[in-house]
């Protein structure tokens, strides 16, 4: 569990490692030192991303679930935790299901946490 550590006046957030072996239970990690190395970043994203497969199971419930690091190539330094829902339905139907869940859940997030995370929809190949 995410531990709180005294670092001068203020507490923040230290990621263990058993955070970390349990969110690769619910979630594929794609450049598992990279997103390791996020989470450090921002250990406060860890609530979040323990509850998210539950949140999004009501929408996709069988989709499999991918955490990865995004740079953005035009600005220096600017990265997001992207967690990727991999579905097999029509696009259609999987972004309504998207803006359901979007409306849901993740806008109700702390802006801390939506200023680094993104959930989006990823389609097999075939499409």
């Amino acid at each position: 569990m995410t531990d709180s550590v005294q670092t001068g006046s203020a507490a923040t957030l230290a990621i263990s490692q058993s955070d970390i072996e349990f969110l690769e239970r619910l979630h594929t990690f794609r450049g598992k030192a990279e997103v390791v190395q996020f989470l450090e970043k921002y250990p406060f994203l860890v609530p979040t991303l323990r509850s998210a497969p539950e949140q999004i199971r009501r929408h996709f419930p069988d989709e499999q679930l991918f955490l990865q690091v995004v740079r953005d190539p035009e600005i220096l330094n600017c990265a997001d935790l992207v967690l990727s829902i991999l579905t097999g339905r029509e696009p259609e139907g999987a972004l309504d299901r998207l803006n359901h869940l979007d409306k849901e859940w993740e806008l109700g997030l702390p802006y801390e946490v939506r200023k680094v995370f993104v959930t989006i929809l990823e389609f097999p190949d075939e499409f």
